[in-house]
C-alpha cells in the first residue's frame, strides 16, 4: 500500500508471499480489527474530538428501575387481595391500595415520559419473566410480540434497503420485501402473477456460482446459518450487468419450518471489496483473488497492467490462463505455496509463460485464495528478423511477410527454397500471387487459434502446379514479436515444408487399406461361392453322364454347366482383385505372349474393332503368370471395345523398353530405379472424363448400364498388375490409354532357391491326364460341407475306389484310430475346430499315418500356403473342380505313390 500511513505500523507482519523472507518483511498486510479501531481512535484524538465513553452507572440504574417496577406490581396485587378480603372496612386499606396503584402508574408514566421504554414492553417483559424466561430472552420475545401486534414487523423489513426474504426450508417463498421485488424485476425472473421467485431461481446459473447457491440452499434445508459472496449477471440490455451480493441465510427462532434470507449488494469495484483488496490495490507484484469456482473476486492494478486488462475485465481464471484451468484452480486452492506453471493470455502482447503461487485465504463464506502471478518477460524482447546465409540455403522455405497475411501481405524477403516453390522473387511481391486466398485465410485463422489456445503449430497445406508436377507444401506462420503497446506494420515469418511424398504415401496407404478391406471381403465371398459352384458343376457333370448327347435334357445340362463356369470365372476375378489367386510365374517374352494371344483377342473384340499390335525391339524378358497377364489384357481390350461402342474403332497394343533413366523422367508413382517393359493399351473411343478417372480402378465402379457390367474388370486388372510387382496408370485424351509397367527380368540374378518357390513351381511336371479315370484303393474323404462331400464320395465310388467319409477333423481322427489302412486322405483345408493340415499332422505324429494326402479348398492356394507347408508331399486341388479333375488328381496321387514304391 504505497503512501498509506496507517499501514506502516503493521508491515512487520505483512502477508507471506513466495518472494522469500525479505519480500515478506517489506510486503504490507491488511490491518486487523483491533488495529483498525486503534487507528480510528488515534485519528479522532488528532482531530480534537473526544472519544465517547460509556456512561457510568448505567447497569445500576436499569436494575433499580426493574426492581421498582416489580415492587409496584407486587404492591398492587397485595392491595387488590386485601380489598377483596376486607371489602366491608376499606378505610386504611383503601388508602394503601390507592397509594400502591398510584405508585405503579407513576412509574409507568415516568418511563414513558423519559422515552426509555414502552409501558407495553415493560408489561410484556414482566409477564415473560414470570414464566421463567431469562432477562435478555424475555425482552426479545416481548418486543417481537409487540411488533406483530402493531403490524410493524413487515414495515420494518420493507424499509430495509437490503433484499429480505422469508421462506420455508424447502425454498417456498412466504414473504419478500420491496428490495427483493425490485431485484427480481431487474433480473427478469418474476414468478407468475407477479409473485416473488425462489432464491435458487433468482440466482439460477450454470458453472462457477451454482455451487455457492447449492451450499446456501443446503444450509436452509438443515435450518443452519450460511453466507456466500455471489456474482450474478442481471438484465438483458447490453448483455446484462455484473453485480455482486453477500447472500446469507439464518433460521428463525420459534419457527422451525422457516428461514430468513438477506441479500446485501456489494460494490463490484475491486477497491471496495474488502480490506485485502484495498491492501493489495497498489502492491507492485500482480496479485488476484481466486474463488474455488474459478471466479476472480478482484485483481490489483499490477495484475491488470501485466495482462493488459481494464478494471472489471478479469472475471474468471479463463480470462488469464490459456488452456484447461480445472487442475490449476484445484492446485491453487490447496494454499501449499507450490508454484504452478501455465501460459497466460495478454491483450497487449503475445502469450507468455507464468507461475502462480497461492499464499492465503480471505473473504466471506467459502472465500477466495490470494494468488501471486509471476510472468516470465524474457521472451518479450523485440525480435530482429533477417535471413542469414544458413537460412537462405536451407532445404525448407522461409519468407518474411509484412502486413496482414490474409489481406495486404507482401513478401519482403525469402530464401531460395521458398522462391523456387512459390515464386515471389521480386521484393514486396504480394503474397496472394504465390498462395491462394483460401490458404491465406486458413493461415490467419491458425495464427489466431495459436494465439488464443497455444499448443503445437498446425501446417496449412498448399498445392503448387498440376498433374504429375504438382507439389504439396505445409505452411507454418509465426508472428514476429513486437514491443508491448507498439504500433506499426506487422511482420510474420512464413515457413514451407515439402510434404508431397508424405501426402502421396498417405493416399497410397489409404487406397491400399481400402482395397485390402474389400479384398478380404471378396476373398471370403469367393470361398463360399466356390463351395456352392462345386456342388452345381459336380452334380451337373454326373447328370451329363446319365444323359449323354442326344438326350432331351442334355442341352439344358450344358447351359447349367456353362453358366456355372462363368460364375466360377467371376470368383477368379474376385480372387485376382484381392491378390490372393495362385500365380505360376515364368520367365517369358512379352512379344511371344501378345503374338500368341492376339488371335483370341481378335475373336473377342469383334470385326468392327481393328487390333494393331506394335512390338518394340530388344525387349527384355519378364517374370509373370502368363494366364493372369492374358486375363488383364483381355479385360482392357473388352473395356476398350465397349467404350468405342457399336461403330467400333482401333485398339492399339504397343510395347517398348523403359530404362531406369527414363523412369526418373516419367515421374510415375510407384516405379523403382530399374528397367521396365511398358505395355500400352489404347483405344480410339471418347476417353474417360477427369471426374471419374480416379475411380476406374475402384471395385464395383462401372459406367455401363445396369446389368451390363460387374464393375470388377479394371479392379481385377489393377490387382493382377500389382501382384506381378508392376504399376498401371491411365492417360485420357483422344481415347483412353492404359500403361502397364512390368519389371524387366534380370538374367544375371541368381535363381531362387527351391524352398522359395511356390508349390506349383516346385512340383515336378506330371504326365498328361490319364484317359482311364478308374482305379482301386481306399480313400478317406474329410469335408464339413455335406453337398461337396457327397459329390466327392459318389464320384470316387463310381471310379471304383473304396471310400470312407468324415464330417469334420475329430470324426476323421476317430476313424483313423480304428483303421489306418487308407491309401489316400482327401481333406478340406478350412474346417471348424481343427483345420485339415493340423488334423493330418496330428494323425502322422500320434497315429503314424503313412497315407498320401490331397487338400482341397475354396480359397486360392496362395491364401492357405502357410498351412499347406506344414505337410510334406501334400497335393492341392482348387474348388470348384470337375468330375474328371478330382478323379485324375486321385489317380495321379496313387500312381505317383506306386512309382515311388517301385
Amino acid at each position: 500500500m504505497s503512501g498509506a500511513e496507517p499501514a506502516k505500523s503493521s508491515r512487520e507482519e505483512g502477508p507471506a508471499t513466495p518472494r522469500g523472507q525479505e519480500a515478506a518483511a517489506e510486503a504490507p498486510r491488511p490491518p486487523s480489527r483491533e488495529e483498525i479501531i486503534a487507528m480510528m481512535d488515534e485519528a479522532a484524538a488528532k482531530a480534537g474530538k473526544p472519544v465517547k465513553e460509556k456512561a457510568p452507572g448505567g447497569g445500576f440504574f436499569n436494575a433499580a428501575t426493574f426492581w421498582l417496577l416489580w415492587a409496584g406490581v407486587f404492591t398492587a396485587v397485595a392491595a387488590i387481595i386485601y380489598v377483596i378480603l376486607s371489602a366491608r372496612d376499606s378505610g386504611g386499606a383503601g388508602i394503601i391500595l390507592a397509594g400502591g396503584l398510584a405508585l405503579l402508574i407513576a412509574v409507568f408514566l415516568t418511563g414513558a415520559a423519559m422515552k426509555m421504554f414502552s409501558p407495553v414492553l415493560v408489561a410484556g417483559v414482566m409477564l415473560r419473566r414470570a414464566t421463567g424466561k431469562k432477562p435478555a430472552e424475555a425482552v426479545e420475545l416481548a418486543g417481537a410480540e409487540i411488533l406483530g401486534a402493531l403490524g410493524l414487523a413487515e414495515r420494518v423489513l420493507d424499509s430495509d434497503q437490503d433484499a429480505r426474504l422469508v421462506a420455508r426450508r424447502d425454498g417456498v417463498v412466504t414473504y419478500a420485501n420491496r428490495a427483493y421485488f425490485h431485484l427480481a424485476r431487474a433480473a427478469g425472473v418474476m414468478g407468475p402473477a407477479g409473485l416473488p421467485p425462489r432464491i435458487d431461481r433468482l440466482f439460477a446459473q450454470q458453472g462457477a456460482e451454482a455451487t455457492k447457491v447449492f451450499r446456501l440452499c443446503k444450509a436452509a434445508k438443515s435450518a443452519e446459518a450460511g453466507e456466500e459472496i455471489i456474482y450474478q449477471t442481471m438484465g438483458l440490455e447490453g448483455g446484462g450487468e455484473r453485480r455482486r451480493f453477500e447472500v446469507s441465510v439464518r433460521p428463525i427462532r420459534g419457527s422451525d419450518e422457516h428461514v430468513t434470507w438477506r441479500l446485501r449488494e456489494l460494490p463490484v469495484d475491486e477497491k471496495e471489496h474488502d480490506s485485502l483488496a484495498a491492501a493489495y490495490a497498489d502492491f507492485p507484484q500482480p496479485v488476484f483473488a481466486l474463488e474455488k469456482s474459478g471466479q476472480i473476486a478482484w485483481a490489483n492494478a499490477a495484475a491488470r497492467d501485466k495482462l493488459g486488462a481494464k478494471r472489471g475485465e478479469l472475471q474468471s481464471i479463463d480470462d488469464i490462463v490459456l488452456g484447461e484451468t480445472a487442475d490449476i484452480v484445484s492446485g491453487l486452492w490447496r494454499i501449499d505455496r507450490d508454484p504452478i506453471s501455465a501460459q497466460v493470455r495478454r491483450q497487449n502482447a503475445e502469450p507468455a509463460d507464468a507461475s502462480f503461487v497461492a499464499f492465503r485465504r480471505g473473504g466471506v463464506g467459502e472465500g477466495f485464495a490470494c494468488v501471486e502471478m509471476i510472468i516470465d518477460e524474457d521472451g518479450d524482447e523485440v525480435e530482429d528478423v533477417a535471413l542469414s546465409g544458413d537460412i537462405s540455403e536451407s532445404p525448407f522455405g522461409v519468407a518474411i511477410v509484412e502486413g496482414e497475411i490474409n489481406r495486404d501481405g507482401r513478401v519482403i524477403e525469402a530464401n531460395k527454397a521458398f522462391t523456387d516453390a512459390f515464386g515471389a522473387q521480386k521484393k514486396n511481391a504480394p503474397l496472394v500471387k504465390s498462395v491462394t486466398q483460401a490458404t491465406l485465410e486458413e493461415l490467419a485463422d491458425e495464427i489466431r487459434r495459436k494465439t488464443r489456445a497455444g499448443g503445437a503449430p498446425k501446417g496449412i497445406e498448399a498445392t503448387v502446379g498440376s498433374g504429375v508436377h504438382a507439389r504439396t507444401y505445409a505452411l507454418f506462420a509465426r508472428p514476429v514479436r513486437r514491443k508491448r503497446g507498439s504500433y506499426g506494420v506487422r511482420r510474420t515469418l512464413l515457413y514451407s515444408v515439402d510434404v508431397t511424398d508424405r501426402k502421396q504415401m498417405e493416399e497410397e496407404y489409404a487406397q491400399d487399406q481400402k482395397l485390402r478391406g474389400i479384398g478380404e471381403l471378396a476373398s471370403k465371398v469367393a470361398h463360399d461361392f466356390n463351395n456352392y459352384l462345386q456342388v452345381v458343376i459336380g452334380h451337373c457333370e454326373r447328370l451329363m453322364l446319365k444323359h449323354p448327347a442326344g438326350d432331351p435334357a442334355y442341352a439344358d445340362l450344358i447351359q447349367i454347366r456353362e453358366n456355372a463356369q462363368r460364375a466360377a470365372n467371376t470368383t477368379k476375378q474376385l480372387l485376382a482383385f484381392s491378390r490372393k489367386q495362385t500365380l505360376k510365374k515364368e520367365v517369358l517374352s512379352i512379344t511371344e505372349i501378345l503374338r500368341d494371344f492376339s488371335r483370341f483377342l481378335t475373336r473377342t473384340i469383334g470385326e468392327k474393332v481393328k487390333l494393331e499390335l506394335i512390338n518394340g525391339r530388344g525387349l527384355p524378358t519378364v517374370r509373370v503368370d502368363r494366364h493372369q497377364l492374358e486375363t488383364a489384357i483381355m479385360n482392357l481390350a473388352v473395356n476398350a471395345r465397349d467404350a468405342m461402342g457399336a461403330k467400333g474403332g482401333t485398339l492399339t497394343i504397343r510395347t517398348q523398353c523403359v530404362t531406369a533413366d527414363e523412369v526418373k523422367k516419367r515421374d510415375v508413382p510407384g516405379l523403382l530405379d530399374q528397367d521396365y517393359v511398358l505395355i500400352e493399351v489404347s483405344d480410339s473411343g471418347p476417353g474417360i472424363p477427369e471426374d471419374i478417372a480416379g475411380k476406374v480402378f475402384d471395385p464395383f465402379f462401372t459406367t455401363k448400364d445396369t446389368g451390363k457390367g460387374t464393375g470388377l474388370g479394371l479392379s481385377t486388372v489393377y490387382g493382377i498388375v500389382r501382384q506381378l510387382d508392376g504399376v498401371i496408370t491411365l492417360k485420357s485424351g483422344k481415347g483412353a490409354t492404359f500403361d502397364i509397367y512390368l519389371p524387366a527380368y534380370d538374367q544375371e540374378k541368381p535363381a531362387e532357391p527351391e524352398a522359395s518357390k511356390t508349390a506349383e513351381e516346385a512340383r515336378p511336371t506330371r504326365p498328361a491326364e490319364p484317359q482311364d479315370l478308374t482305379g482301386a484303393g481306399r480313400v478317406l474323404i474329410v469335408e464339413d460341407e455335406d453337398p461337396v462331400r457327397n459329390f466327392v464320395v459318389a464320384t470316387l465310388t463310381d471310379c471304383g475306389y473304396e471310400v470312407a467319409e468324415a464330417a469334420d477333423a475329430e470324426e476323421a481322427l476317430e476313424l483313423l484310430e480304428e483303421d489306418m489302412d487308407f491309401d489316400l486322405v482327401i481333406s478340406d483345408v478350412m474346417m471348424p475346430d481343427i483345420d485339415g493340415p493340423s488334423m493330418v499332422k496330428q494323425a502322422r505324429e500320434e497315429l503314424g499315418l503313412k497315407s498320401k494326402v490331397i487338400f482341397m479348398s475354396a480359397y486360392a492356394e496362395a491364401a492357405v500356403r502357410d498351412q499347406l507347408d506344414l505337410i510334406d508331399g501334400a497335393g492341392y486341388i482348387q474348388k470348384p473342380f470337375t468330375l474328371q479333375g478330382i478323379a485324375a488328381e486321385v489317380k495321379q496321387a496313387l500312381y505317383s505313390s506306386a512309382e515311388d514304391e517301385g
